[in-house]
Order: C-alpha cells, then sequence, then structure tokens
C-alpha cells in the first residue's frame, strides 16, 4: 500500500513543478491567481477569466464556456462566493454551461485555495493506491467532491501542507511514475 507522507509530498509536487515550470498550465495558474488576489470580497470572475480557469482544467468544454454570457458568470460566481454551505457553493457554478463538478471544484479552489481541493481524476487514484478513497475514481459526483474534500483538507492539516501542493504531488505520482516511488510497505 502507498503511503502518502511528508516525504511523497515535497518529492512528487517538485517534480510537477519541474515538469509544468514554463508551460501554459503553470502560466495561467499564476495569471488567474493573480488577478483573482487583486479582488476583494465576494470575489467572482469575469468572462475572460471564467474561460481561461475552465480551459486550465479541461479544454474540451470551451465552446460551452465561451457561450456564457458575462453577467451571467460575475453573477453565478459571485453568488456562489457568498453562499454558505459547500455543496450550495457548489450547485450554483454548474448551472453555467460546460461546468460540472470537476471544474465547478476547480473554480472553488480558485476562489478559496485553503478551503477546497481541485477535484482530479489522478489526485483520486493516488488516494485509492494508499487505500485513502473508496469510491471508484471516476466518481465525479457531488457527493465524491464533498467526501474528496474533506480526505484532501485532512490530509493536508495532517501533513501541513496546502491543498495545492498536496494536488500536485498526488497528480503527478499517477500521472508521470508512481512505479519509481519508494515510499510504499507490504
Amino acid at each position: 500500500m502507498l503511503v502518502i507522507d511528508h516525504e511523497f509530498v515535497q518529492q512528487w509536487s517538485k517534480r510537477y513543478d519541474a515538469i509544468f515550470e514554463g508551460s501554459y498550465d503553470q502560466n495561467e495558474e499564476r495569471a488567474i491567481r493573480e488577478w483573482l488576489s487583486n479582488q476583494s470580497e465576494p470575489k467572482y470572475l469575469n468572462k475572460e477569466y471564467f474561460v481561461r480557469l475552465g480551459r486550465w482544467k479541461t479544454k474540451r468544454q470551451t465552446s460551452n464556456y465561451e457561450a456564457n454570457e458575462e453577467k451571467t458568470i460575475i453573477e453565478v460566481t459571485r453568488s456562489a462566493c457568498q453562499a454558505s454551505d459547500a455543496l450550495v457553493k457548489l450547485n450554483i457554478l454548474k448551472t453555467l454551461r460546460g461546468v460540472g463538478v470537476a471544474v465547478a471544484g476547480t473554480i472553488l479552489h480558485y476562489l478559496y485555495p485553503d478551503r477546497f481541493p481541485i477535484f482530479d481524476y489522478h489526485a483520486r487514484k493516488t488516494l485509492k493506491k494508499a487505500a485513502l478513497w473508496s469510491r471508484d475514481e471516476n466518481d465525479d459526483s457531488a457527493q465524491a467532491w464533498l467526501e474528496y474534500t474533506a480526505i484532501m483538507q485532512e490530509l493536508a492539516s495532517r501533513l501541513d501542507t496546502n491543498l495545492r501542493k498536496l494536488d500536485k504531488a498526488l497528480f503527478a505520482y499517477d500521472k508521470y511514475g508512481y512505479g519509481q516511488w519508494s515510499g510504499q510497505c507490504e
């Protein structure tokens, strides 16, 4: 069984950063975070940054992201920020065209990076290898997102790391060579 500990997170998040150094993905992530950091509460996305964030998560829905009106995007993302319940936030965001649970979860991560993880298939596969995820790794339901969020928050807290660094490590481990990790037991 895979052991996810501090060393694992350090090694694999560094590998992620090295792989994506200077890439479109890294540059977009920085640009979106910087744009959002200059906003006061309640934060929101305009059309440009909504489309960019959506494309960053999954490009295949780009035409749907672009079909949303800017006014609607601003109202919906601001409304999601103002909602108090995590599931309500998620469901509000899902009213936008092209936005399912994974993209809504990613929007919430960008809006609240210390509270919500990026909901990712590769990260779920790594959690499954560590016996921390019992659902199918393809389960992208709202209930799976809630469970995943709780697991990621607890793991990040226990390992004294942030959600994004943990996400990078879990993603990189699954995508770029988990057979090379020596931190496995039994």
